[in-house]
């Protein structure tokens, strides 16, 4: 069995009571609505990490249907809290995990928050009194992580920052320019365009015009994929780095016109990761993929099992510093409740697929 399997084994084997009672862990997930695909697939992954522990004897799973939607989420949050769970992980949507922290505020239960990614959790964490930890990186990061590779790499580079003008793309071009700004690396060219187009060849000539030698692109996808086409017909060498919504781009027909050199900073795919390496064996066994929320789910499980093993629930929650190994990496919680492992990384593209790029030789 390997390295990573064996550890859980061992995690769970501390949790488990030594008299009848079953540890009653409690899972909210959708397993109804458009995202219960991705429900199916964490259920899969936490019933994967107890299985692996000779069927887990004396740990009960209880998976409750939140639909990704808020009054679901509360029907979910008062049937687990009535069936008596010790914790309650998933959360994959936003509105499920408010409102469970919400209506189970009162009840000490600890909440972890595998999915949802709400900048809200934290910040209105202690203000609420919310029993909350998050796992999941938050929606601040990805500019975080945009401003502490860009600003090295730019930061004697001529740049421009477009956005697509929707939420997603003014949010994320506006709270990375903020810090730009602070590090006294302040844009010399910002523009938006209309999404969706047939062409973008106006936004290339105003980049052209602009004398910059680069651009962060907060766009869609597809408006990526556009506006690299476009630098390709009309000619400017300017290049371009973008965020996470492309990393769907090789599934999508738009990848052939993808230039090579397209610069993305996001997450590793879950499956590409050194630590998933050791569990394909057993996935391939049991006839499954290494989907990303069953790997999440599996995750979850191995932040739980460490937990009910040194008796962190006792005291309440998580303290400052308490870290856990899972399959996903090390995951280290801050006095905020915050997970605090930085999981953003450069990536170039090969033609093929995003490939990392090692951020100290670029």
């Amino acid at each position: 069995m390997r390295t990573a399997v064996i550890a859980l084994a061992i995690a769970l084997a501390a949790a488990l009571p030594t008299h009848a009672q079953p540890v009653k862990l409690g899972l909210s997930l959708p397993l109804s609505g458009n995202a219960a695909a991705l429900g199916r697939q964490f259920l899969a992954g936490a019933r994967l990490a107890v299985e692996l522990h000779e069927g887990a004897r004396g740990v009960e799973l209880l998976p409750s249907d939140d639909g990704c939607d808020a009054d679901l989420a509360g029907l979910a949050a008062e049937d687990l809290r009535d069936a008596g769970v010790v914790m309650i992980t998933g959360f994959l949507c936003n509105d499920a995990a408010t409102t469970a922290a919400d209506m189970l505020r009162e009840s000490g239960i600890p909440l972890l928050v595998a999915g949802a990614r709400s900048v809200r959790l934290i910040e209105d964490r202690e203000r609420e009194e919310w029993n909350l930890w998050r796992m999941s990186p938050g929606d601040d990061e990805a500019p975080q992580a945009a401003f502490r590779i860009l600003s090295r790499r730019w930061a004697t580079t001529p740049y421009a920052i477009v956005d697509d003008g929707t939420v997603y793309g003014r949010n994320l071009a506006d709270e990375f320019r903020a810090m730009m700004e602070q590090a006294n690396l302040p844009p010399q060219f910002v523009d938006n365009f209309r999404p969706a187009q047939s062409t973008q060849a106006g936004l290339i000539r105003r980049l052209q015009r602009s004398g910059v030698e680069a651009v962060y692109l907060a766009a869609s996808a597809q408006d990526v994929a556009l506006v690299g086409r476009n630098m390709l017909e009309f000619g400017p060498n300017i290049e371009i780095a973008t965020g996470e919504a492309v990393s769907i781009l090789p599934y999508l027909e738009e990848a052939e016109t993808i230039p090579v050199g397209l610069l993305a900073i996001m997450q590793p795919e879950p499956e590409r990761l050194a630590s998933v390496e050791p569990m394909l064996d057993t996935l391939a066994e049991r006839g499954l993929e290494p989907e990303p929320y069953l790997l999440l789910g599996f995750a979850a499980m191995q932040v739980v099992a460490e937990a009910l093993a040194t008796n962190v629930f006792a005291g309440g929650g998580f303290s400052a510093g308490w870290s856990a190994q899972t399959v996903l990496g090390t995951v280290t919680f801050d006095a905020d409740g915050r997970n605090t492992a930085d999981t953003y990384r450069l990536f170039r593209w090969n033609g093929e697929g995003f490939a990392p790029v090692d951020e100290d030789v670029q």
